[in-house]
Protein backbone atom coordinates (compact mmCIF):
# COMPACT_ATOMS: atom_id res chain seq x y z
CA UNK A 1 0.00 0.00 0.00
CA UNK A 2 1.52 3.67 -1.24
CA UNK A 3 0.64 6.72 0.64
CA UNK A 4 -1.43 7.92 -2.36
CA UNK A 5 -3.96 4.49 -1.90
CA UNK A 6 -4.28 5.02 1.81
CA UNK A 7 -8.04 5.07 2.48
CA UNK A 8 -10.07 7.53 4.00
CA UNK A 9 -9.36 8.16 7.95
CA UNK A 10 -11.33 9.75 10.93
CA UNK A 11 -10.25 12.81 13.33
CA UNK A 12 -11.73 13.92 16.65
CA UNK A 13 -12.46 17.70 16.29
CA UNK A 14 -12.74 19.92 18.96
CA UNK A 15 -14.90 22.77 17.38
CA UNK A 16 -14.89 25.54 20.36
CA UNK A 17 -13.61 26.14 23.89
CA UNK A 18 -15.44 24.22 26.10
CA UNK A 19 -15.90 25.92 30.25
CA UNK A 20 -14.49 22.64 31.44
CA UNK A 21 -12.76 19.87 29.45
CA UNK A 22 -16.13 17.58 30.39
CA UNK A 23 -18.16 20.14 28.82
CA UNK A 24 -15.58 20.59 25.72
CA UNK A 25 -15.76 17.17 25.31
CA UNK A 26 -19.46 16.43 25.74
CA UNK A 27 -20.69 19.59 23.83
CA UNK A 28 -17.99 20.59 21.33
CA UNK A 29 -16.04 17.48 20.10
CA UNK A 30 -16.85 15.32 17.28
CA UNK A 31 -15.31 12.30 14.88
CA UNK A 32 -15.28 13.17 10.86
CA UNK A 33 -14.07 12.22 8.28
CA UNK A 34 -10.44 12.40 7.22
CA UNK A 35 -9.12 12.50 3.81
CA UNK A 36 -5.57 10.62 3.74
CA UNK A 37 -2.84 13.81 2.85
CA UNK A 38 -1.92 13.71 -0.20
CA UNK A 39 2.10 13.80 -0.81
CA UNK A 40 2.45 15.41 -3.79
CA UNK A 41 0.89 18.42 -1.39
CA UNK A 42 3.95 17.97 1.28
CA UNK A 43 7.19 18.83 1.39
CA UNK A 44 10.31 17.00 0.69
CA UNK A 45 11.15 17.12 4.38
CA UNK A 46 7.67 15.66 5.67
CA UNK A 47 6.83 12.09 6.83
CA UNK A 48 3.11 10.90 6.83
CA UNK A 49 2.33 8.25 9.76
CA UNK A 50 -0.38 6.08 10.26
CA UNK A 51 -1.55 6.90 13.66
CA UNK A 52 -1.21 3.64 15.65
CA UNK A 53 -1.79 4.77 19.23
CA UNK A 54 -2.34 8.28 21.13
CA UNK A 55 -1.75 9.62 24.31
CA UNK A 56 -4.58 10.75 26.23
CA UNK A 57 -2.84 13.40 28.53
CA UNK A 58 -3.73 16.33 30.58
CA UNK A 59 -2.73 18.71 28.39
CA UNK A 60 -4.74 17.45 25.83
CA UNK A 61 -7.43 17.80 28.12
CA UNK A 62 -6.86 21.37 29.41
CA UNK A 63 -6.53 22.39 25.67
CA UNK A 64 -10.16 21.87 25.18
CA UNK A 65 -11.04 24.41 27.80
CA UNK A 66 -8.70 27.01 26.57
CA UNK A 67 -6.56 26.66 30.13
CA UNK A 68 -3.08 25.57 28.39
CA UNK A 69 -0.42 28.47 27.39
CA UNK A 70 -0.24 27.43 24.05
CA UNK A 71 -3.63 26.88 22.39
CA UNK A 72 -4.59 26.09 18.41
CA UNK A 73 -7.70 27.76 17.69
CA UNK A 74 -10.91 26.13 17.28
CA UNK A 75 -11.53 23.59 15.22
CA UNK A 76 -8.72 22.08 16.09
CA UNK A 77 -7.65 17.99 16.67
CA UNK A 78 -6.48 16.95 19.93
CA UNK A 79 -3.49 14.91 20.89
CA UNK A 80 0.11 15.77 22.01
CA UNK A 81 1.58 12.99 21.82
CA UNK A 82 1.08 9.52 18.82
CA UNK A 83 2.44 6.82 17.66
CA UNK A 84 2.51 5.02 14.38
CA UNK A 85 4.27 3.81 11.26
CA UNK A 86 5.79 5.53 8.24
CA UNK A 87 3.40 5.59 5.41
CA UNK A 88 5.42 7.88 3.02
CA UNK A 89 8.33 9.63 3.46
CA UNK A 90 9.82 12.97 1.44
CA UNK A 91 12.66 12.07 -1.11
CA UNK A 92 14.90 14.19 1.27
CA UNK A 93 14.02 12.12 4.46
CA UNK A 94 17.20 9.49 4.32
CA UNK A 95 16.40 8.02 7.87
CA UNK A 96 13.06 6.74 7.85
CA UNK A 97 11.44 4.57 5.39
CA UNK A 98 7.43 2.92 4.99
CA UNK A 99 7.25 0.73 7.77
CA UNK A 100 9.22 1.78 10.45
CA UNK A 101 7.65 2.47 13.70
CA UNK A 102 7.80 6.02 14.91
CA UNK A 103 6.42 8.55 17.67
CA UNK A 104 6.62 11.88 17.18
CA UNK A 105 7.39 14.71 19.11
CA UNK A 106 4.75 17.19 20.34
CA UNK A 107 6.66 20.30 20.55
CA UNK A 108 6.89 20.05 16.27
CA UNK A 109 4.03 18.48 15.63
CA UNK A 110 0.74 18.54 16.74
CA UNK A 111 -1.83 20.89 18.75
CA UNK A 112 0.97 21.75 20.78
CA UNK A 113 3.27 23.59 18.10
CA UNK A 114 3.21 26.29 16.16
CA UNK A 115 2.90 26.69 12.00
CA UNK A 116 1.41 24.55 9.59
CA UNK A 117 2.18 21.04 11.12
CA UNK A 118 -0.17 22.02 14.24
CA UNK A 119 -3.18 20.64 12.69
CA UNK A 120 -2.28 17.51 12.55
CA UNK A 121 -3.03 16.14 16.24
CA UNK A 122 -2.60 12.64 17.09
CA UNK A 123 -6.18 11.93 17.76
CA UNK A 124 -6.68 10.80 13.82
CA UNK A 125 -5.89 8.04 11.27
CA UNK A 126 -2.85 10.22 9.86
CA UNK A 127 -0.27 12.92 10.93
CA UNK A 128 2.28 14.52 9.46
CA UNK A 129 5.37 16.36 10.47
CA UNK A 130 8.48 17.42 9.69
CA UNK A 131 11.23 14.36 9.61
CA UNK A 132 13.39 16.44 12.58
CA UNK A 133 9.89 15.24 14.57
CA UNK A 134 9.76 11.74 14.04
CA UNK A 135 11.98 9.53 16.01
CA UNK A 136 12.02 5.47 15.60
CA UNK A 137 10.69 3.86 18.74
CA UNK A 138 13.36 2.56 20.52
CA UNK A 139 14.11 -0.84 22.12
CA UNK A 140 11.16 -3.14 22.24
CA UNK A 141 8.53 -0.97 23.19
CA UNK A 142 5.51 -1.02 21.90
CA UNK A 143 3.91 1.64 19.86
CA UNK A 144 1.53 2.11 22.77
CA UNK A 145 4.54 2.42 25.30
CA UNK A 146 5.68 4.99 22.58
CA UNK A 147 2.98 6.90 22.64
CA UNK A 148 3.68 7.80 26.11
CA UNK A 149 7.39 7.92 26.29
CA UNK A 150 8.41 11.99 25.47
CA UNK A 151 6.13 13.96 27.69
CA UNK A 152 5.89 11.81 30.71
CA UNK A 153 9.77 10.96 30.53
CA UNK A 154 10.78 14.60 29.40
CA UNK A 155 8.88 16.08 32.52
CA UNK A 156 10.25 13.94 35.30
CA UNK A 157 14.14 14.24 33.77
CA UNK A 158 13.82 17.85 33.52
CA UNK A 159 12.29 17.99 37.67
CA UNK A 160 14.69 15.30 38.53
CA UNK A 161 17.93 16.43 36.49
CA UNK A 162 17.71 19.66 35.62
CA UNK A 163 15.96 21.45 38.65
CA UNK A 164 16.37 19.02 41.14
CA UNK A 165 19.81 18.42 40.19
CA UNK A 166 19.64 14.28 41.32
CA UNK A 167 23.43 12.85 40.89
CA UNK A 168 24.14 9.40 41.94
CA UNK A 169 23.73 8.00 45.36
CA UNK A 170 21.66 11.00 46.59
CA UNK A 171 18.45 9.21 48.07
CA UNK A 172 15.11 10.35 46.62
CA UNK A 173 11.53 9.20 47.57
CA UNK A 174 8.93 8.28 44.96
CA UNK A 175 5.34 8.22 45.68
CA UNK A 176 3.40 6.57 44.52
CA UNK A 177 5.11 3.93 44.06
CA UNK A 178 2.09 2.43 41.20
CA UNK A 179 1.71 2.42 37.51
CA UNK A 180 0.96 4.84 35.99
CA UNK A 181 3.35 7.58 37.68
CA UNK A 182 6.13 5.23 39.03
CA UNK A 183 8.21 4.39 36.00
CA UNK A 184 8.60 7.80 34.76
CA UNK A 185 9.82 9.18 38.30
CA UNK A 186 11.71 6.10 39.32
CA UNK A 187 13.79 4.81 35.84
CA UNK A 188 15.86 7.76 35.70
CA UNK A 189 17.00 8.04 39.02
CA UNK A 190 17.84 3.75 38.97
CA UNK A 191 19.23 4.86 35.53
CA UNK A 192 21.55 7.22 37.17
CA UNK A 193 22.19 5.23 40.23
CA UNK A 194 20.06 7.13 43.10
CA UNK A 195 18.97 5.60 45.68
CA UNK A 196 15.13 5.17 44.95
CA UNK A 197 13.00 5.31 48.42
CA UNK A 198 9.28 4.17 47.54
CA UNK A 199 6.60 5.76 49.92
CA UNK A 200 2.76 5.55 49.90
CA UNK A 201 -0.04 4.96 52.29
CA UNK A 202 -1.67 1.69 52.76
CA UNK A 203 -4.51 0.47 50.31
CA UNK A 204 -8.02 -0.58 51.83
CA UNK A 205 -7.26 -4.33 51.80
CA UNK A 206 -3.94 -3.99 53.72
CA UNK A 207 -5.75 -2.27 56.58
CA UNK A 208 -8.15 -5.47 57.12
Amino acid sequence: MTALSLPQGRRVVVARYGETPLEAIDQATSIEPMPAPDPAALAPTDVLIAIKSAQVGWVDLLMTSGQYQHMPDPPYCPGLEYAGEVAWAGPEVTALRPGDPVLVDGFQAGPRSLGAYRQYGGFATYGVAPASAVLKVPGTLTLDEAACLLGNYETAYHCLVTRGQLKEERPSSSAPPAPPASPPSTSPKLLLGAKVIATGAPTRSSQG
